[in-house]
């Protein structure tokens, strides 16, 4: 019985799709592949003829893929009998093609081959499409069975699987190239984004060390006015937020490189705690909220855990708590987390972890705010996306909380929140930390101010490198005061010509410069014998944490970033140089600040008197007359004579004077008169 496929033929829209489908596979003309060649075999030893072969039939021709038992590679498409096997979608066969109308006219039926058996199954793709067959020939006249019809489908089938495979593989490596690529761009625009970010970082923090810097020197002018102090305060409190947003910035472009890691230290929890709540206790005041920080006795004071990021996170979520509420109290609570216990087990829980060292801190900070709505709660913790209190205020980046909840996993926490509208919000974190001794806890160092330097030392020569002139200005100004002998540069060639002649003790270097920059200037003087005595201090805007290791490990003797603080600078010479700095009483201040508010204590008005006991006896003599007489053009003359001894004392004079406190000033020399 003839098949059905010798009357018909493609239509040239299915043949033209035919053969994209079949270039699609790129398989045409490729070399010999052992697969294949070992399904021929199979086929020809299951089906016991000496020839079969993998057959794609192209526009004008049959390409044998595998030939098994023939040693002919193609033939010529008409009138192959491949190209009429392949209009059926079952297997063709001829039993003898010598008697058989389909074949009569193929020359390898009439020519020295003799061809009398042929069957083929067709290699039919995924989608439906046939590209030729796998076909079997012998000489001698036989037929086929319906099992061996199932055995050349079934190889048939696997052709194909091969095929396809090929295609997929080829996909795949193609894939590959592309996401290998898409990595590179990937890398490179994350190059660039941290060259954006470090620029900006530099070109941002750079004229904020200026600003804060200076309103710092501001603050430490003498007599100055009430207003005059208020504004420098206003500046430092603006310049200091617009830093923290450039540091929201920066924190999440390392957290999103993963950059980030976890840096434990010991500290005092109970101390964090209370500075958080001084820092943040003016804000709360003016907009007239309650802000109350509260811990349970049994949180344990002294701990081990980053105290960077944990400072950071309760930073974020006070700070809103702030901004978002109008009305009532912002809380923070701390206590450990063992949940609602009975006292008992509760007791037995934190023996438990005191024996382990290890403890479980639960942080809430709660406030009487607008709210959150609850379909804005799910990503509330997104980078860049404000809720629609936080569009309605105006302010931030919409990163704080994105960096809380990162730092608080970092700790290895999670955070929670729970708002109702109109009522408040509660954000909620447990992280885990260690439990150390009091004895582990470096002692901090209070803070003073420094007013000179003490008697006997060296003239220290101190060269400020950098290219930014208000960046120089700011420094010669702190030092000049003090009393050290200065030189500027405003680049490394600058600066290496200066020490050549000059020889400072220590150079204040800043990184990056036009002409040489500060690490080149750096190296080309540590590389002489005499600059290696040159003490390299390094100034840098840059906020890549990186940067302060490859520094150091390049010879630099201590690494400060701007804006700095003016006792870093102090702190570096003191370690380095061994400078030694006459510095203003603690005491002194804090009777300043008393006596600004129109009341003295009785026993600051002693500590005082003790002061004035110091000064020459006619001095003290001339002072008391000229407040007895109200004479205050001769006491203001007085002060400036003291002030060259003991300016903590002049400082405070003055103002009593200024705020007309006669009868204290009598009261503080009177005792010395007598």
């Amino acid at each position: 019985m003839h098949d059905m496929a010798s009357n018909r033929q493609f239509s040239p829209q299915e043949e033209s799709d035919r053969l994209k489908v079949l270039q699609r596979y790129e398989i045409l003309d490729t070399p010999p592949d052992g697969a294949f060649d070992r399904i021929t075999s199979i086929a020809a030893r299951l089906l016991k003829v000496p020839i079969a072969i993998v057959s794609l039939v192209d526009s004008d021709r049959i390409w044998f893929k595998s030939h098994y038992g023939l040693d002919v590679e193609q033939i010529e498409r008409s009138p192959g009998l491949c190209a009429s096997a392949i209009l059926s979608n079952d297997v063709y066969s001829i039993v003898d093609a010598s008697k058989d109308v389909r074949s009569l006219a193929n020359p390898l039926v009439a020519g020295e081959m003799g061809l009398r058996f042929y069957a083929a199954a067709p290699l039919t793709t995924y989608d439906g499409y046939n590209l030729g067959t796998l076909c079997v020939i012998d000489k001698q006249p036989r037929s086929i069975s319906k099992d061996e019809k199932s055995i050349l489908s079934d190889l048939a089938a696997v052709v194909i699987d091969e095929i396809e495979m090929r295609l997929a593989a080829r996909k795949v490596a193609q894939l590959n190239i592309e996401l290998a690529q898409a990595k590179e761009a990937a890398e490179v625009a994350n190059k660039a984004k941290s060259l954006f970010i470090a620029n900006m970082s530099h070109e941002l923090r750079s004229p904020l060390n200026a600003i804060l810097g200076f309103s710092r020197l501001i603050q430490r002018t003498p007599n100055l006015s009430v207003e005059n102090l208020e504004n420098a305060n206003i500046i430092i409190r603006s310049g200091e937020h617009l830093l923290s947003l450039i540091n929201q910035v920066l924190d999440f472009s390392k957290l999103e490189s993963g950059r980030t890691t976890l840096n434990e230290k010991n500290f005092d929890l109970y101390c964090l705690l209370d500075e958080l709540e001084n820092m943040f206790q003016q804000r709360a005041r003016e907009k007239g909220l309650e802000l109350v920080c509260t811990y349970s006795p049994d949180v344990p004071k002294y701990i081990r855990t980053d105290e960077v990021k944990l400072r950071q996170a309760l930073i974020n979520l006070i700070s809103n708590g702030i901004k978002f509420t109008d009305r009532g109290r912002v809380l923070v609570k701390v206590g450990l987390a063992i949940g609602d216990w009975e006292l008992e087990k509760r007791k037995e829980f934190t023996q438990s972890l005191i024996a382990n060292r290890q403890s479980q801190i639960t942080f809430e900070v709660e406030d009487t705010g607008a709210g959150i709505a609850a379909e804005e709660l799910d990503q509330l913790f997104e980078a860049f996306v404000q809720t629609t209190t936080g569009k309605e205020s105006h302010e931030g980046t919409g990163l704080g909380l994105a960096i809380t909840r990162k730092f608080v996993n970092i700790l290895g926490g999670k955070i929670s929140v729970c708002s109702h509208v109109g009522v408040g919000t509660t954000f909620k974190f447990d992280i885990p930390v260690s439990v150390i001794d009091a004895t582990d806890i470096e002692s901090k160092q209070p803070s003073r101010t420094v007013v000179s330097l003490e008697a006997n030392q060296p003239q220290y020569r101190i060269l400020i490198v950098d290219d930014k002139p208000l960046n120089r200005q700011l420094l010669v100004k702190l030092l000049q005061s003090i009393g050290f002998e200065l030189e500027e540069a405003s680049n490394g060639q600058e600066a290496i010509d200066l020490w050549e002649k000059w020889r400072p003790h220590c150079i204040f270097m800043d990184m990056r410069m036009p002409v040489m920059e500060g690490y080149e200037a750096m190296q080309k003087i540590k590389s002489t014998l005499k600059g290696q005595a040159t003490i390299f201090v390094a100034l840098t805007a840059s906020s890549v944490e990186e940067e302060k290791a490859s520094t150091l490990s390049t010879g630099c003797d201590s690494f400060i970033r701007k804006p700095f603080r003016e006792s870093e600078i102090f702190e570096a010479l003191q370690k380095h140089l061994g400078v030694r700095f006459v510095y203003e009483e603690e005491k002194l201040n804090s009777e300043l600040n008393n006596i600004k508010t129109k009341s003295v204590k009785q026993t600051d008005l002693a500590n005082l008197t003790h002061e004035m006991a110091a000064l020459p006896p006619d001095l003290i003599e001339r002072f008391y007359l000229a407040t007895l007489n109200l004479d205050t053009d001769v006491i203001l003359s007085l002060i400036t004579q003291i002030r060259q001894t003991n300016e903590s004392l002049a400082n405070i004079l003055e103002d009593l004077v200024h705020n007309f406190q006669y009868q204290q000033i009598l009261t503080l020399t009177q005792p010395i008169i007598s």
